[in-house]
């Protein structure tokens, strides 16, 4: 868990390996990594998150939120309508 940023992941949304492989390669700061079959957050690289939205759009809907611990701790989710 970073200090900043909390990452959720449901994997039970991720309906097969190339899905969880395009949120590793969407995020521009490696902080998602595949291991066991599995999407995981890198939480020494949680912190680097840039609030961009690459892993939201790229993951299936609600399956990454990222919230943010300081402020309004607004989590970031994809929207319905980016999944049609």
């Amino acid at each position: 868990m970073g200090i900043f940023i909390d990452i959720e992941i449901d994997e039970a949304a991720f309906a097969d390996d190339r899905t969880r492989r395009v949120v590793v390669d969407a995020c521009p700061v490696d902080i998602f990594a595949l291991r066991d079959e599995r999407l995981v957050s890198r939480p020494e690289r949680e912190d680097e998150c840039l609030l961009c939205g690459l892993c939201l759009a790229a993951a299936p809907l609600a399956a990454v939120t990222v919230r943010r611990r300081y402020g309004a701790q607004r989590a970031l989710t994809a929207a319905p309508e980016r999944h049609s």
